[in-house]
């Protein structure tokens, strides 16, 4: 059984400089914990492989390429491979959320 708790996660560096927790790394699905700070973004990029955010805590402005929308807690935005996208901290307390990344 593989039990991981969040606080004691790997940091992973990134170039958005948000802190990022890897949960899970495996060759087909790696999951992340973000958190970001009133007015920290992950500034737009791309991914090689489908992927999915799952809000955890807060408000989140998301943009998957030419669309955005304001999501909140217990909401899943899917994210297709190589189709920029962005996700910003939209509210005055801490976002948290889940990346799945797949395959």
């Amino acid at each position: 059984m593989l039990v991981v708790r969040a606080e004691e996660a790997e940091r992973i560096d990134n170039p958005h400089g948000a802190d990022v927790r890897a949960l899970l790394k495996r060759e087909n699905a790696k999951v992340m914990l973000v958190t970001l700070n009133p007015g920290e973004a992950l500034e737009r990029h791309t991914t090689s492989v489908d992927a999915f955010i799952y809000i955890l805590k807060g408000k989140a402005l998301v943009e998957v390429g030419e669309e955005s929308a304001e999501v909140k807690k217990d909401t899943l935005v899917f994210l297709p491979r190589d189709v920029p996208h962005a996700v910003e901290n939209a509210g005055s307390l801490p976002l948290r959320f889940l990346v799945v990344k797949l395959g």
